[in-house]
């Protein structure tokens, strides 16, 4: 079934849509929420916050042709309020940098099965040179397999910035890969 009926019927008020929704995206929605903040009970109480919302709000919702996108802007919105709060910190933008924690699932299957155990720790260590904001969209890009247009719109950039973003980190872990490869074979010498 299309994201478009399914939303559709969301807001007609169909709880079984809301039940798929969330059947659908609660595991990858917990698994971007915990990038934030490794704090469970916060990332599963603002995806419930989300989710009572949908429903009490389900008549209002704007259509969508991506479910995913949205949810992932919604809870992204919904954490850094929550992070804020709970740090008495108010401000009326939203920071620029986030606490984004990504380890480029180096613990998922894709790169276990595409990399030896030694590359995978040298595509970890490169991630650390990233800054929060190249890591998330590197998150974004390759384990969430979302467009540039889903990322501009999760993260609040334009194509184009969130293009540069993507460009510079994956030339910042390029030379940072190189680097290690260069260490390794003069050290082997």
């Amino acid at each position: 079934m299309s994201d478009v009926i399914l939303w559709k019927q969301l807001k007609d008020g169909n709880k079984s849509a809301l039940e798929r929704i969330y059947s659908t995206h609660i595991s990858g929605l917990l698994k971007y929420g915990r990038k934030f903040s490794r704090n469970d009970q916060v990332i599963e109480d603002c995806i419930q916050d989300l989710f009572i919302e949908l429903w009490k709000n389900r008549a209002g919702l704007s259509m969508t042709d991506s479910i995913q996108r949205y949810l992932l802007v919604a809870l992204r919105r919904k954490i850094i309020r929550q992070l804020d709060r709970s740090k008495k910190w108010v401000s009326d933008t939203e920071p620029t940098e986030l606490d984004f924690k990504v380890e480029i699932a180096v613990d998922e299957e894709l790169i276990a099965a595409e990399l030896s155990a030694e590359r995978a720790a040298q595509v970890k260590a490169a991630m650390h040179n990233l800054s929060k904001r190249q890591k998330e969209v590197i998150y974004l890009k390759y384990a969430s397999g979302l467009d540039y247009e889903d990322i501009g719109e999760i993260m609040g950039l334009n194509y184009q910035s969130v293009r540069n973003l993507v460009s510079g980190a994956l030339k910042k872990l390029r030379g940072s890969l190189l680097t290690v490869i260069l260490v390794l074979a003069l050290a082997g010498l």
